[in-house]
């Protein structure tokens, strides 16, 4: 499992689980304005040019085109926009290859690394969910934004980085890619999912039975690929178009049968004898996608993430695990 990713886990599904769906417009977008004083001759030309950018702690003056980026979030999201942080928690880092070679790991959302930030001096700090006290903390350091993670979708996430990084036409042009390769991938989908098919998504934890509604595992499989939920999450989704997920008991499984089930567990000995236990109810066997055997796998470390990188991960593994059936 990636390091530090059950040290934030409890924390973030705490936050998810308390979040609405969200406000598309909670972090507003800034206006560009004259920073006092001058700058540096040896400075580029605007680096002393600023804007007030408007977020879910505030109003900020921020650099308008920001050189040296910590993030305690959106390493992916600002990759996307081709834009590398020079600091960001090391679980965010991994599975990510060579692309995030250089960048300093400042610790994780348990325990951030305040001193490591002040030694690589960044002009801008970009945090996902912070508390006032985290918050004024990173703000004695660098102009610092907050960008709930609840607030916006993964493609969300990309464009509101790249307003405040000032990477509007890189954001956008990520988006027309992205866009190609959902399109690609769903004419595969066609051929391996019949229409009118439902498509369910477990995740079994050591004492808890999740079904997953858009965000995480669903939004691969449900808002980018638009493969049909049983009409028990169709509903939560109805209501809530952020839906995350629901706990179930096991006797409640039938009212979220499927004929394709897409299943994961924590990385944990709890969590998979749970998932064995399951396995070997009355109630498993006859869901439609266990009589059809057309139950998956899912890798957690890459399906719980919603990143950029993770999301155009699942749509190729997606097309694998349905070619191999």
């Amino acid at each position: 499992m990636r390091k530090s990713m059950f040290a934030c886990l409890c924390k973030l599904l705490l936050a998810f689980s308390l979040a609405g769906c969200g406000n598309s417009g909670g972090a507003g977008t800034g206006t560009d304005s004259a920073a006092s004083g001058s700058a540096e001759t040896s400075k580029p030309a605007d680096a002393a040019a600023s804007r007030t950018y408007k977020h879910s702690m505030g109003e900020t003056q921020i650099p308008a085109h920001p050189g040296k980026v910590v993030t305690l979030q959106y390493v992916s999201q600002m990759m996307a926009v081709g834009i590398k942080p020079i600091g960001a928690p090391g679980y965010l880092l991994e599975d990510m290859g060579d692309k995030v070679k250089g960048i300093e790991n400042i610790g994780n959302v348990e325990k951030v690394n305040y001193e490591k930030i002040i030694a690589i001096q960044p002009d801008l700090i970009i945090a996902g969910d912070a508390d006032q006290d985290m918050y004024d903390k990173l703000s004695k350091i660098a102009p610092t934004v907050a960008i709930p993670w609840m607030d916006y979708d993964m493609p969300g996430h990309v464009k509101v980085i790249g307003d405040i990084l000032n990477r509007q036409k890189e954001a956008e042009a990520w988006q027309k890619s992205f866009d190609e390769k959902v399109k690609a991938t769903e004419e595969q989908i066609k051929s391996l999912v019949p229409a009118g098919k439902t498509v369910a998504i477990y995740n079994v934890r050591p004492k808890e039975l999740y079904v997953y509604g858009v965000r995480n595992f669903g939004y691969t499989i449900y808002k980018a690929l638009n493969l049909t939920p049983p009409a028990a999450v169709q509903k939560e989704i109805d209501k809530d178009p952020n839906f995350w997920a629901t706990s179930i008991s096991l006797e409640k499984l039938p009212e979220f049968a499927a004929d394709y089930v897409f299943v994961s567990t924590f990385q944990d000995d709890d969590s998979k004898k749970h998932l064995e236990d399951i396995q070997k109810s009355a109630l498993w066997k006859n869901l439609p996608a266990a009589k059809e055997n057309h139950v998956y796998v899912l890798n957690f470390d890459r399906w719980f993430g919603y990143t950029p990188d993770d999301v155009e991960y699942q749509l190729q593994d997606m097309v694998n695990m349905l070619k191999k059936s």
